[in-house]
């Protein structure tokens, strides 16, 4: 086991520019070509990258898929928990990055213009820098539920936390620094790890900026929406007020 907490294969002596982290969890289906696709496409820019795949609790060939793609690309390593746990995994393959800008992918979503943009902004000072599906200029062709929940959850951030809050899921690239900083202060997985990372650097006074992207669905959510609504609600109101007691000093 990796001092990470996850068992690890597949590794580079030198650091690469881009750390590109994917949380996987059943993705046999999809695996192979989708990371041959970013593969192709990070290497058709010329770009220095390690792609670390957070592989968390799969019951399918997610795993021999994943260490097949390591041992025939150095540049690809294997973290793996025994835990299905997208929060936990995306924390463990941050905190694993090399790389002087971590990025944070799904495996049905990704985008190399994106990661290419928030570097810019990075490089011009932004400590991170999030893919927003409501910011003016973003197109969102998922359902109406889908795009009415990440409405309501990016109000609900507003409200309980900071005004200045955008998206906190989906793609998002952050300096290695801050990574390294931040997120072992954390305590939420699941579905509001990175929730709570962006909240904890807006109150150390990093830099955050947002990038309208387009969104649309390749594949059915793998959680019930339903089923995360009143998970994410106990969480947001657990973490509210861990962050005030720790504000105020009380354990």
């Amino acid at each position: 086991m990796s001092e990470t907490g996850m068992s690890e294969t597949g590794t580079s002596e030198t650091a690469p520019r881009y750390s590109i982290v994917i949380p996987i969890h059943n993705e046999a289906e999809c695996l192979e070509a989708e990371v041959r696709g970013l593969v192709g496409e990070l290497d058709a820019r010329l770009l220095d990258f390690e792609l670390l795949l957070a592989e968390n609790g799969s019951s399918d060939a997610t795993p021999d898929i994943a260490e097949a793609l390591a041992a025939a690309d150095p540049r690809i390593r294997v973290l793996r928990s025994p835990i299905p746990d997208y929060g936990y995994a995306m924390k463990m393959g941050m905190l694993a990055g090399r790389g002087d800008f971590v990025a944070n992918f799904d495996i049905d979503f990704h985008d190399v213009p994106f990661l290419l943009a928030a570097s810019a902004l990075l490089e011009a000072g932004a400590g991170i820098v999030v893919g927003s599906k409501l910011m003016e200029g973003a197109e969102d062709r998922r359902s109406f539920a889908r795009h009415l929940v990440s409405y309501g959850f990016t109000t609900l951030l507003r409200l309980l936390f900071d005004p200045r809050m955008d998206d906190t899921h989906g793609m998002k690239v952050l300096r290695r620094e801050v990574v390294q900083e931040y997120a072992p202060r954390t305590v939420m997985t699941r579905d509001l790890f990175d929730t709570e990372l962006i909240i904890r650097a807006r109150r150390g006074r990093v830099v955050v900026k947002a990038i309208p992207v387009t969104v649309e669905e390749k594949r059915k959510p793998r959680s019930s929406i339903v089923r995360r609504i009143p998970r994410t609600m106990r969480g947001l109101l657990r973490l509210r007020m861990l962050l005030w007691k720790e504000r105020h000093g009380r354990a």
